[in-house]
Formats: C-alpha cells, sequence, structure tokens
C-alpha cells in the first residue's frame, strides 16, 4: 500500500502563491505608471520639471509620520482577519487616486495643477500604499508561517508579478505614444488599466487567509508602544542598512530618465517596450531564489546583482541610440530590482529575530514601516533630483527640440548617476555582513 508523502511545514500549494502574487501586480501597475508621471506633468499639463519633482518631494513630508504611524497601528492590530490582511483593502484608495491624479486638466491654472497633483500623490503613496506596505510582512509571515515558505512564496510569486507588470510595461509606451499626447487620452489611457487591476488586487485578500497559530506561538507579539518602536530604531543600525540598500532601486526608478532618453535621444518612446520584454529573462532567475537563499544570504544576492548593474550602466553611458547596447545593459541593470524586490520579508524576518534575540519585540510592520519611509522618500527624493537636473541641464517640454546640454544632462542621469548609487549599495552591503554572520551562528546553536 502506497503512503502518502507527508507535507513539511515549508510546504506551499501553488494556489497559494498564485493568489499571493495578485495585489503586487496591481500596486506594481502604479508604480510604472508614475514612471511617466513627470513626463504627463511636464509635456501634457506643462509645469515646470523642477516645480513638478519639488511637489512629489515635498509631500514626502507626510510620510515621516504616515509610515511610522502606520507600523504602530498594523503592529498593534488584531481582528477576525488577521494583523495585516484587512489593510489589504487599501488597494482600492490607491488605484481611485492614482485615476484622479491623472484626470488633471490641461486647462486648469499651475497652482490647481500642482495642488491636484500634490494631493493625490500624498494620498496613494503616504496613505494607502503605507498602510499597504506596512502590513507587508507581518501578512506573509502569518500566511506562510516559516522562513522558507515565506522565501518561496515572495520568489514564486514574483513570477506572476513580473509577467503581469511587464504585461503593463509592455503595453503603456504602445498606448502612450497613440494616447498620450492630450491630457483626455492620459486619462481614458489610465481608466483602462484601473478597472481590471482593481479586480486583481483584491484578490490575494479574499484568498489567502493569516493563520492565527503564528501569533499564538509568537510569545513576543505584544502590544508595541512608541518608545519601543524609537528603542528599536535607533539601536538597531542593520534597520537604516537594510532601507538604504532595498530603497535604492525606488530612487532610480524615480529618477530614471528612460522615459526622456528614448523620446529625445533614440526618437521613439514606444521602443521602451522592448527593454520591458527583458522582464522574461528576470523569470528564470526568480525561480532559482529558493535554492539560492539555502546557500547564500539575501544580501549577497542583492550584492551579486548590482556589481552586474554597475556594469551595465557602463554599458549605457556609451549607448547612444544602439537598441543592441540598450538591451544588452538594460538586461543587466534589470537584475537589481529582482531581489530587492522579493527578498525584503526574509530580511525582515532575520531583523525580528536580531530584536527578538536582544529582548526587543519583533515588530515586523515597524522594521517595514521605516523602509518603507525611506524607501517612498527615495522615490520622492529620485523624482525631485531628476527635476532639478533637468532645469538645470536646460530642458524644456514645450521646446520641439532640446539644447545639448539638455540631451548630456538626460545621458547622465541616465546611466552616470545610477552606477554611482549602485556603489553606496555595495558598501552597505558590506557593513551589514556582521549580522548574517552573527544570525547563522545564533541559528547553527539551536540545532
Amino acid at each position: 500500500m502506497e503512503k502518502n508523502k507527508v507535507k513539511g511545514p515549508d510546504y506551499v500549494p501553488f494556489w497559494k502563491i498564485a493568489a499571493w502574487g495578485t495585489r503586487p501586480i496591481a500596486l506594481g501597475a502604479v508604480t510604472i505608471l508614475t514612471m511617466y508621471l513627470s513626463l504627463y506633468c511636464t509635456d501634457t499639463l506643462k509645469m515646470p520639471a523642477a516645480l513638478v519633482g519639488s511637489l512629489l518631494m515635498a509631500s514626502k513630508i507626510f510620510d515621516g509620520v504616515t509610515d511610522l504611524l502606520a507600523g504602530w497601528l498594523v503592529d498593534n492590530t488584531n481582528t477576525k482577519w488577521g494583523k495585516g490582511r484587512p489593510y489589504e483593502l487599501s488597494i482600492l484608495g490607491v488605484w481611485i487616486c492614482t485615476y484622479a491624479m491623472f484626470a488633471a486638466s490641461d486647462k486648469w491654472s499651475l497652482v490647481g495643477k500642482s495642488v491636484w497633483l500634490f494631493i493625490m500623490y500624498t494620498l496613494i503613496f503616504s496613505v494607502f500604499t503605507t498602510l499597504l506596505s506596512a502590513a507587508e510582512t507581518p501578512y506573509i509571515i502569518r500566511a506562510f508561517k516559516t522562513q522558507m515558505g515565506v522565501v518561496k512564496a515572495a520568489s514564486y510569486s514574483g513570477i506572476i508579478v513580473t509577467m503581469g507588470s511587464m504585461i503593463v510595461s509592455i503595453s503603456l509606451p504602445i498606448f502612450i505614444g497613440s494616447m498620450g499626447s492630450t491630457a483626455a487620452g492620459w486619462r481614458k489611457m489610465v481608466g483602462m488599466y484601473a478597472i481590471p487591476l482593481v479586480l486583481i488586487g483584491l484578490i490575494r485578500f479574499l484568498v489567502v487567509k493569516e493563520d492565527a497559530s503564528v501569533v499564538e506561538d509568537n510569545k513576543t507579539e505584544e502590544k508595541v508602544g512608541i518608545k519601543e518602536i524609537l528603542q528599536v530604531v535607533k539601536s538597531n543600525k542593520y534597520v537604516w542598512l537594510m532601507s538604504i540598500i532595498f530603497m535604492v532601486p525606488t530612487l532610480l526608478t524615480s529618477l530614471s530618465a528612460n522615459t526622456y532618453y528614448f523620446t529625445w535621444i533614440v526618437g521613439d518612446i514606444e521602443k521602451m517596450s522592448i527593454l520591458s520584454m527583458l522582464g522574461m529573462i528576470g523569470l528564470v532567475l526568480i525561480l532559482f531564489f529558493p535554492a539560492l537563499m539555502k546557500k547564500f544570504t539575501a544580501m549577497e544576492i542583492v550584492g551579486f546583482t548590482a556589481v552586474l548593474a554597475i556594469a551595465g550602466y557602463a554599458i549605457l553611458f556609451f549607448a547612444g541610440t544602439n537598441m543592441a547596447l540598450l538591451i544588452v545593459g538594460s538586461l543587466l541593470i534589470s537584475f537589481i530590482s529582482l531581489p530587492t524586490s522579493y527578498m525584503k520579508s526574509p530580511v525582515v524576518m532575520d531583523l525580528s529575530d536580531y530584536n527578538e534575540i536582544n529582548g526587543h519585540a519583533r515588530m515586523e510592520a515597524t522594521l517595514s514601516a521605516v523602509a518603507n519611509f525611506l524607501n517612498k522618500l527615495s522615490g520622492a527624493f529620485g523624482s525631485f533630483l531628476l527635476g532639478i537636473m533637468l532645469t538645470f541641464g536646460g530642458y524644456d517640454g514645450s521646446l520641439s527640440t532640446q539644447p545639448e546640454s539638455a540631451i548630456n544632462m538626460i545621458r547622465i542621469i541616465f546611466s552616470v548617476i545610477p552606477a554611482i548609487f549602485m556603489v553606496i549599495v555595495l558598501i552597505c552591503i558590506y557593513v551589514y555582513r556582521p549580522l548574517d554572520k552573527f544570525l547563522a551562528e545564533k541559528r547553527a546553536e539551536k540545532k
């Protein structure tokens, strides 16, 4: 008689992994859309680039309060739906405000456009995305329980997320090329994405439940106060290192001059769709994440992809209009986004273990909130830096031809500045290494 195989604690069913990847698709699409926000504001709404960057940066003032508040709120949440799961409904607010942000009229006054952009952008990222991000790690830990289960969920669902994001990345430049010349065209285009992505974004909430036994087994699960939060934030330097490492790709996404590069140097923004197809290659690497995590730490994987990214930016500096070089350089760069997108939860678990070893509450949501605050601040800073550098280079969206200084500035933002930030990532990873060694020794002692 054939014996039934016993499913170990690390087993994760495929349906659960697939469902877990749905909401990130909906949120990732918003991130992709905001990559074009600066171009939309400067070329469609005719707003000054420096003003746009300054408004996005200013909205992040609220994140210093809302991120830590969201971390405290989630850490102290205990409902029949769980700790992190209830906040999944925030995806509705994200998409309503995203549509509203791109629904601004080019006939409004500059003040009206500026106020509308500021309010909608703040609601999207300082309120709704903040709640989603703070709840992400507590939710995944309680839904998948073991560290390897979390790694499997984060990495394998990443295949689904990447495929969904690729569809948006590939199709969006094509729609922008045909519909993005007017404000009405932008409204129609964003509406086309909003309805199906909201429905997709709610699947995780409806299907993936939290396991209450995770809370019951965790002796350090307790009410967290402001005093405890400040103590951990001040004493755990690795929280800041982790935050810097994971926030740089977001900064570079916001700083990205891709849209300007393909508009003014390549001369065809629709060709950006070709680079978006490179995500198919990244799907192969995601499949190996669980196996890689058995041999390397998450930070070591990030470090390797950072080295590849530096090489990629060097190629882009010399690429010009050569699509072959643009493809090779962009491929090398694309790898850095994979571990930083899908390995944050395992890293937060490590930091929570470190808190627990040192007698503190685990505070998964608070640790995520600190990282999310800096992550979003870096995104705003990237937009601010982009606007300032374009203005300094003499860029003017109302011109049919840009001056040579603006073209050179676009090339610098496209390649040189990102390479410098990648070097910073490598330095932070080196300083982070003692924590990986410390936790490995502690876990070995328990075996």
